[in-house]
């Protein structure tokens, strides 16, 4: 609202303009003309008592400078508590024990290193050149054993340790723990920034509340000293100074008490503002102590998956070790058994009555072709088959590669 006042001292005429977006202070100023005698121009005349219609005419003015402030300010209290009672109220849960986690991180590392620690047994090479310590041994422990007698390695230590049973179940109390603390951090997903960009927004109106207070009190003074100076001045006429100055004094403990009541409006606002940003640290605390959990979560769960990888990948290594012994058998018996296999197919007849080696053995060439024209076509045709399905398969996945490396670009 803009106000400008002239009056003249002379005449005791004023000119009042008010500038408002609404009709708020006409109509209060029509309610106080018709209510208040001071108002009424028949009762107005002299300087006196023009003086004062004009300064009740401006305490019209001042009293609206006063009004809506303490409801404004509950509302924005209000608004305040529901964001920070959150806040204070919220169930953390109990602190996490880093150095126990730090504790059990190790102690499973140190677990994963013994479990892989032996490197003889898990060894390809010393497994396939040393069948008897390979294979030898296990037969000669199961004939003990079927035999009833008592091996002489019955009370050693067994040939896996029990290292991987403990870092299991180490792993399941771990992955347990971090679904517990990942439970407990779900009170917490009812902060976000938009709580605290609402903070920071009910700040801005706290500190615009309060500057349009300070300026409203200090236009409040001017207004109150100034009309005392009137007053106090030589050319002011001698006549009318007792009652003007009565007036005077009059308006100005009202414009003081008004003015203590901005002050007072002010220290509370002063009051919300620290407050509110007390509220505004412990939600920011809040906030970085979830994403401080959730990457310290993340964390333990990434070093729990990786331990899990070790093990498996300490598992796939004994599997292939197994399967590197079983492949060197395999070849062994081989040329053994495509020779057994020869001459069981009926190519070669064995003669057991013949006496001379050479009458020992017939080969029948009729049947070796006709078996050279069956099966030699055949290995050729599933070779050039199994090189065409390769062939297939590898160009579809360089034009899988080549799509992703265009939507990537």
């Amino acid at each position: 609202m803009a106000v400008h006042h002239k009056y003249d001292f002379i005449t005791g005429k004023a000119l009042w303009l008010n500038i408002k977006a609404n009709s708020i202070m006409q109509d209060r100023l029509k309610e106080s003309i018709t209510h208040d005698s001071k108002f009424n121009p028949t009762l107005a005349k002299g300087l006196p008592l023009s003086l004062a219609a004009t300064l009740m005419t401006h305490l019209v003015h001042i009293d609206w400078c006063d009004e809506s402030w303490r409801q404004c300010i509950n509302d924005l209290e209000e608004k305040i508590r529901v964001v920070l009672q959150k806040a204070k109220t919220a169930s953390v849960g109990q602190q996490p024990d880093l150095h126990a986690a730090a504790v059990r991180a190790l102690t499973s590392r140190t677990d994963t290193a013994a479990f892989g620690a032996p490197e003889k047994p898990t060894s390809p090479s010393s497994a396939c050149f040393k069948p008897y310590e390979a294979i030898g041994k296990p037969l000669t422990s199961y004939l003990h054993s079927a035999l009833g007698k008592s091996s002489p390695k019955a009370h050693a230590t067994p040939l896996l340790p029990l290292a991987p049973k403990t870092a299991a179940a180490a792993m399941t109390e771990t992955d347990d723990n971090l679904a517990k603390r990942l439970k407990s951090l779900k009170v917490l997903e009812t902060f976000s920034v938009e709580d605290l960009q609402h903070l920071h927004y009910l700040g801005e109106q706290l500190e615009n509340f309060r500057l349009v207070m300070l300026l409203n009190s200090q236009t409040l003074r001017d207004i109150s000293e100034h009309y005392q100076d009137l007053t106090t001045r030589d050319n002011f006429p001698p006549e009318q100074k007792a009652e003007c100055e009565r007036n005077v004094t009059s308006f100005a403990r009202r414009v003081e008490r008004i003015r203590k009541n901005l002050e007072i409006r002010v220290t509370q606002i002063e009051s919300l503002r620290a407050w509110l940003q007390e509220g505004k640290t412990l939600l920011e605390g809040i906030l970085q102590y979830r994403s401080v959990q959730v990457s310290h979560i993340f964390t333990e769960s990434s070093h729990s998956q990786s331990a899990k990888m070790e093990r498996i990948a300490y598992k796939t290594e004994q599997e292939t070790i197994s399967m590197h012994i079983i492949t060197c058998v395999t070849l062994a018996f081989l040329p053994g058994t495509f020779v057994a296999a020869f001459f069981q197919s009926g190519l070669i007849d064995v003669n057991q009555a013949a006496t001379d080696v050479q009458e020992a053995v017939s080969f029948h060439p009729g049947a070796f072709k006709l078996f050279a024209a069956i099966c030699f076509p055949l290995m050729f045709l599933t070779f050039i088959l199994w090189v065409v399905l390769f062939k297939f398969l590898a160009s579809r996945a360089r034009k899988r590669v080549m799509e992703d490396n265009v939507q990537i670009v």
